[in-house]
C-alpha cells in the first residue's frame, strides 16, 4: 500500500512537471510566432543601430564650423580570398600597406596577414581602426582588396568622428556632442543634427566578435541637416587673438567678448577663454552666457536711464561728488582720485562717478526703492533671457523689504554691485539703448538646411518694444560718447567713427574682504558703434587681471576698439558715404575776374557755376546757423577753418581741431542730434 502511494506520487509530479515545460515551449513559440520575437541565445543574429551622418554647423557665410569627417574601422575575411591571388599578391599588398599606414614594415605586414589567414578565427581579422576616407580610397584599389568584399575580404565599419575646422574658435558655442554634459549648439538642435540612425544585421563568431550581415532589413541612416550660426568668423578670429592676448599680458583668469548686431540681435561673436598657470589659453567655459557676476561701473547706464525715465534728474541738472568720498551709514563709497565738488550730472557719467550716481539714486528713491526696481525690472535686467542655447539662469537683483537689503544696498547698487546678471544680459540692455529703446532676443542660429535646400529660419525677435522713451536716449547717447570723447575711455577714441560706451572697474571681493587681502578686479567695457547710426554693440569682460593696469578703460576698452575696428574695415555699410556735394563744396570759390572766361571753364569741367556764390555762401550759412541753433548737427564739409570755429564758439559749442583748409571729416552725421557738451572732432585738408 505504501509502496503504491509513492508511486502515484511520483507519477503525478512528474506528470506535473511535463505539463510545466510543455506549456512554457508553446508560450514561446507562440511569442516568436505571433511577434516575431527572436530567441535569445548568444548566436543569434540581431541588429545593431548605425548612427546617421552629422549635420554641419555653417558660419553665417557658409564655413565649416563643425563637421562630420567619417573614420572607419577595417577588418578582413581572410577565408573568402582565393589561395592563388592571396599567395600572387601578397608581396604587394604588404608593400602597398606599409606604405599608406607606416605602422609596419612590409615584411611585418606580410607575416601579419600569412598568420592570421591560417588562424581559426580568420572571418573578423583586425586590420586598422580610424582609417580617414582618403586612406579609404587608395585601399580599395590595392590588389586582393579591389576584388571586393565576397572576393577580396574587406570588411568597412564607419565610425562617427566630429571635427572643427577652426579648432577652439567659439567653441563653447558650437559645442559638444558627448554623452555626459552636451554643450552650445550641438546639444540645443542634436535632434536637427542627428538625423535618422540606421541599423544592421550582424552575426555573432568566435571571441564575441560581431560581423556584419548582407540583409534585406538593413537600413541605411538618414544624414542629419545643418545648422546655419550667426557666427563671422573673421570678426571671431581677431577677438579672440585680442582677448587671448590681454589675458597673458595683464595675467588675468579668464575673459569673454560678444558682438551683436543692433537690429537683429544676431551674435557675430562669442568668445570665451581662460588662461591656466602657465599661460595656456582655452575655451573651458561658457562665461558670456553662464557667469552671473556683479557688472560695476557698465551698470550706472541703467540708474542714469531710471532717473531720467521716472523725471528724478537731468544730464543738465548738477550732483555733488564730495571730492570722491561719502559715507552712508557704516559704509564709505570711493571714486578713483579727483577733486570734483559739483558738476553735472553728464560729467559725474563720463568720469564715472561712483559718489556722484550714488547720490543721484539716492536721493531719488531712498523713500521708495521700489520705485527704482520696477524700473530695472521693466528694462528686463532682472528677467532671465529666454535663450535658444541652454544656460544656467542664477540672476541676483536686490528687492526692497526682503532678505539682505539694507540703507547701503540702493547706493551701492546704482554702482552696480548687490547684484549678479551675465555680460550677454548686459549686453542685451545696451544693445536696446543702440536700437532705440528696442530690445532683441539673442541669437546664435539663422537656418536649418537639409540636402542644399532652407526647411526653416530664424527671425530677429523683439523682447520689449520700447524699454524707455527716444527722449530719454537721446539724452543718454551723449553721455556714452563722452566717456570715449573725453572720459574714462578716451583712449580708445577713433577719427574714423564715434563710439559709444561705457567703462567698468568692479571689486569683485569687495564684501567681506580680509584686511590684509589684495582686491580683486573685473575690468570690462560695453557699447555700441557708430555712436548715432549703431550697427553693432559689443561687451568685453577680463576676469582678475594681476598686473598695474587694472581698470576697464586700459584693459577692457582696448579689446573692444581691436574688434570694432576690423568690423569697420569689413562692413562698408557703416562707412559714412561719399557725397558728390562734398566734392562741389570742397571746390575754392571764385569771386572776382572774368565771369565768362571762369563760367566756360567751370562748365567745361563739370563744376557748379559759381558766379552767384556770394548769395549761395549766405543761404548755406543761414541753413547751418538755423540746424546748430536746434541743436542739429549741419554738413560742414568744405567750410573752411575759420567760419567752422566762428560758428561753434558762436552758439557754445565745443569742437576738436586737426589740420587745416577745409572740413574733409566731422565726427557727428548731418542731421543727428547734439548737445552744448557734445564735443565735435573736425579734420581738415
Amino acid at each position: 500500500m505504501i509502496s503504491n502511494k509513492n508511486n502515484n506520487f511520483r507519477i503525478i509530479g512528474l506528470y506535473l512537471f511535463i505539463v510545466i515545460i510543455s506549456s512554457f515551449i508553446i508560450i514561446q513559440i507562440f511569442k516568436v510566432q505571433q511577434f516575431d520575437r527572436l530567441i535569445n541565445t548568444s548566436s543569434q543574429p540581431k541588429f545593431f543601430k548605425v548612427e546617421a551622418p552629422r549635420g554641419n554647423i555653417l558660419s553665417n557665410d557658409g564655413s565649416l564650423l563643425a563637421i562630420s569627417m567619417p573614420l572607419y574601422n577595417l577588418f578582413l575575411d581572410l577565408s573568402v580570398i582565393d589561395e592563388f591571388i592571396f599567395q600572387r599578391d601578397i608581396q604587394e599588398l604588404s608593400k602597398l600597406l606599409s606604405n599608406l599606414f607606416d605602422n609596419r614594415n612590409h615584411k611585418e605586414y606580410e607575416d601579419f596577414l600569412r598568420t592570421a589567414r591560417k588562424s581559426e578565427n580568420n572571418r573578423y581579422v583586425r586590420l586598422k581602426l580610424k582609417v580617414d576616407h582618403n586612406e579609404l580610397i587608395a585601399l580599395k584599389k590595392f590588389p586582393i582588396f579591389k576584388l571586393g568584399k565576397n572576393r577580396g575580404g574587406l570588411i568597412v565599419e564607419r565610425r562617427p568622428n566630429r571635427e572643427t575646422p577652426f579648432g577652439i574658435l567659439a567653441s563653447r558655442t558650437i559645442g559638444e556632442n558627448r554623452d555626459v554634459n552636451p554643450v552650445g549648439i550641438e546639444r540645443a538642435y542634436d535632434h536637427i543634427l542627428a538625423g535618422e540612425e540606421g541599423k544592421t544585421l550582424k552575426r555573432k563568431i568566435s571571441k564575441g566578435l560581431w560581423i556584419p550581415q548582407d540583409s534585406k532589413w538593413n537600413k541605411i541612416p538618414k544624414a542629419g541637416s545643418d545648422v546655419m550660426t550667426t557666427i563671422n568668423v573673421d570678426m571671431q578670429d581677431v577677438a579672440e587673438r585680442s582677448l587671448e592676448l590681454a589675458l597673458i599680458n595683464e595675467n588675468a583668469d579668464w575673459g569673454c567678448v560678444v558682438l551683436m548686431e543692433v537690429k537683429t540681435g544676431e551674435i557675430k561673436v562669442i568668445a570665451n577663454l581662460k588662461k591656466d598657470s602657465l599661460n595656456r589659453v582655452s575655451e573651458y567655459f561658457n562665461y558670456a552666457m553662464a557667469e552671473h557676476v556683479a557688472p560695476g561701473s557698465t551698470f550706472k547706464l541703467a540708474s542714469i536711464v531710471a532717473g531720467i525715465e521716472d523725471g528724478k534728474f537731468d544730464v543738465t541738472d548738477s550732483v555733488d561728488l564730495y571730492k570722491g568720498k561719502f559715507q552712508y551709514y557704516d559704509r564709505v563709497m570711493i571714486d578713483s582720485p579727483h577733486n570734483y565738488s559739483k558738476v553735472t550730472v553728464e560729467k559725474a557719467f563720463v568720469i564715472s562717478s561712483n559718489v556722484g550716481i550714488s547720490q543721484l539714486i539716492h536721493k531719488s528713491y531712498k523713500d521708495n526703492p521700489s520705485a527704482f526696481t520696477d524700473r530695472i525690472y521693466k528694462m528686463g535686467l532682472s528677467t532671465k533671457l529666454d535663450l535658444e542655447l541652454p544656460y544656467p539662469s542664477a540672476i541676483k537683483m536686490p528687492v526692497p523689504n526682503h532678505r539682505g537689503w539694507s540703507g547701503v544696498t540702493l547706493p551701492w547698487m546704482s554702482n552696480g554691485y548687490e547684484m549678479a546678471i551675465t555680460p550677454l544680459h548686459l549686453l542685451t540692455f545696451y544693445n536696446a539703448i543702440a536700437n532705440n529703446g528696442k530690445m532683441m532676443k539673442p541669437i546664435f542660429t539663422t537656418k536649418i538646411i537639409n540636402d542644399g535646400q532652407i526647411i526653416s529660419e530664424q527671425h530677429p525677435q523683439v523682447i520689449n518694444s520700447a524699454i524707455c522713451s527716444r527722449t530719454t536716449i537721446t539724452k543718454v547717447i551723449p553721455l556714452l560718447t563722452g566717456v570715449v570723447e573725453r572720459g574714462t575711455a578716451k583712449n580708445i577714441k577713433s577719427i574714423k567713427y564715434q563710439i559709444a560706451g561705457k567703462t567698468g572697474t568692479t571689486v569683485l571681493n569687495y564684501a567681506g574682504r580680509k584686511k590684509d587681502e589684495k582686491k580683486k578686479y573685473q575690468a570690462s567695457f560695453v557699447g555700441f558703434f557708430p555712436a548715432y547710426n549703431p550697427k553693432y554693440s559689443c561687451i568685453v569682460v577680463v576676469n582678475n587681471p594681476r598686473k598695474e593696469n587694472v581698470y576697464g578703460g586700459k584693459v577692457a576698452a582696448p579689446i573692444f576698439k581691436e574688434l570694432a575696428d576690423k568690423v569697420y574695415s569689413l562692413d562698408i555699410d557703416i562707412h559714412e558715404p561719399l557725397i558728390a556735394d562734398n566734392v562741389i563744396q570742397s571746390t575754392p570759390n571764385v569771386k572776382t575776374g572774368d565771369f565768362d572766361s571762369q563760367e566756360f571753364i567751370l562748365n567745361h569741367l563739370e563744376i557748379e557755376n559759381l558766379k552767384m556764390a556770394s548769395e549761395k555762401e549766405i543761404l548755406i550759412e543761414d541753413r547751418i546757423q538755423y540746424d546748430l541753433e536746434r541743436l542739429i548737427m549741419p554738413s560742414l564739409i568744405g567750410m573752411n577753418l575759420k567760419d567752422a570755429l566762428y560758428l561753434f564758439e558762436k552758439h557754445g559749442l565745443e569742437v576738436e581741431i586737426s589740420g587745416s583748409g577745409g572740413v574733409v571729416f566731422q565726427s557727428i552725421k548731418k542731421g543727428d542730434p547734439i548737445t552744448k557738451q557734445t564735443v565735435i572732432k573736425l579734420e581738415f585738408s
